[in-house]
């Protein structure tokens, strides 16, 4: 699909601005911030869609056209909407987030702890008894069944480990987000859609004479 960079982009800024007219002062859940700032971290650099549109305005100049004229309306509005942003504590919505799934992980981690020391226990007792014996032999399978329930413990702790470091670099993207930066972008598109409407209007008008 010839236009799918800048489908891509109005298909998300539509979301963005979904969010920005339903959300409520100063409140914000998460994953609507997250939306908001992937948008702005993934098309911060314009390029691609003035590289894009070049592109169509040798393949399809009304398909631009359409395309340009969603982009400038959908920039407007959300340049009008972006005040709601202003009282936004992105950093308080990321930090939340991100020590919502450490908390998670470290009462998993703690509760680890005591299967490791019964294991630990019971494998020093061992180093006390005579090889072949009875006793050792009955410590030795408490020994593996107390390492195999601390292990299967353990793959759980990791996964919500690997968890939590998902969701704190989630949580990046909103830390970072300035809604003044977000202002700057949806400027700089509603400009570069401006110029490609005025660039066919001149086209067209170069054609018609």
């Amino acid at each position: 699909m010839a236009d799918q960079i800048i489908h891509n982009l109005l298909t998300r800024l539509k979301e963005v601005n979904f969010i920005l007219t339903t959300c409520s002062d100063d409140q914000m859940p998460f994953e609507q911030a997250y939306v908001i700032a992937r948008f702005y971290y993934d098309y911060q650099d314009t390029n691609d869609i003035i590289d894009e549109a070049e592109r169509m305005a040798t393949e399809d100049v009304v398909r631009l056209r359409e395309i340009a004229v969603d982009l400038k309306d959908e920039t407007a509005t959300l340049l009008n909407n972006i005040g709601r942003l202003g009282g936004m504590d992105f950093k308080q919505i990321a930090n939340a987030h991100s020590k919502q799934y450490y908390s998670i992980f470290q009462e998993a981690s703690e509760q680890l702890n005591p299967y490791w020391k019964r294991y630990s226990e019971l494998n020093n007792r061992l180093d006390y008894l005579p090889l072949g014996s009875k006793e050792y032999a009955e410590i030795e399978k408490e020994c593996e069944k107390a390492k195999a329930e601390h292990d299967t413990r353990q793959i759980e702790v990791k996964r919500l480990y690997d968890e939590y470091e998902i969701e704190n670099r989630r949580a990046g993207y909103v830390f970072s987000l300035i809604a003044t930066h977000l202002y700057a972008l949806a400027a700089k598109m509603n400009g570069i859609a401006g110029s490609i409407i005025n660039d066919l209007d001149r086209l067209e008008k170069g054609n018609g004479e």
